[in-house]
């Protein structure tokens, strides 16, 4: 490529570019679904597939246990809000290996640049640690991640929760449009993540928005 004119040169570098830039995206009517499998570039995450009721789904998961370390095998979704306001999260996961439902059930959460991020038992309110002071989750954490987990089931489930044995909805409070990025990193080994939804809980009922025939929302 010594020799190549410079124009072809400068062409070639956006292909590459464009290949690998990171896909945006975009919420609509107070409503974000993102499967987590379209992230660009999975690392030593591995991917699989399975047929449930209502159709085949796709997965990710790590083989490998970041217990109290987050930030390993960092995935980044970049999300577009253009409607602000509080949003809940929750995500469709699986314990991957083994009977128990408390074990190989957790991956770490945090949502970057976002004005609060938060878990809530009905009145009462735990940010994550690094963040919290006297608001701290039980459990593990540091930098903003929250440990989430699922419970009470091995199968999949939307039931999406954070602070040990007291457990906690996740929120997330953006006050103005623009792009956000919403990360997970790898924690318990074998807990398999299909896909995240952001939705406005007074907007929407929690049955409608995991259905999974919806589509995954736009992308740019």
């Amino acid at each position: 490529m010594r020799n190549m004119p410079r124009k072809l040169l400068f062409f070639i570098y956006l292909i590459g570019f464009q290949a690998t830039a990171q896909v945006t995206f975009n919420e609509k009517n107070s409503l974000l679904i993102i499967e987590v499998e379209s992230v660009e570039g999975v690392g030593d995450w591995f991917r699989e597939s399975v047929n449930i009721e209502g159709g085949t789904i796709h997965y990710l998961y790590s083989t490998t246990e970041h217990f109290k370390d987050p930030g390993n095998k960092t995935l980044k979704y970049p999300i577009e809000i253009n409607n602000p306001g509080l949003y809940k999260i929750i995500w469709h996961s699986k314990v991957g290996k083994g009977n128990s439902s408390t074990d190989n059930n957790d991956t770490w959460l945090r949502v970057v640049g976002a004005s609060d991020f938060f878990g809530k038992k009905e009145n009462h309110i735990v940010r994550p640690h690094g963040i919290c002071k006297d608001d701290c989750p039980e459990g593990a954490g540091k930098e903003g991640w929250f440990k989430v987990y699922s419970h009470g089931t091995t199968d999949w489930t939307w039931r999406t929760k954070t602070s040990d044995n007291d457990p906690h909805e996740i929120y997330v409070r953006i006050n103005r449009k623009g792009t956000y990025t919403l990360e997970i990193s790898a924690r318990s080994a074998h807990h398999f993540l299909d896909r995240i939804v952001l939705y406005d809980p007074e907007k929407y009922p929690e049955e409608k928005v995991t259905n999974l025939t919806l589509p995954e929302s736009e992308s740019r």
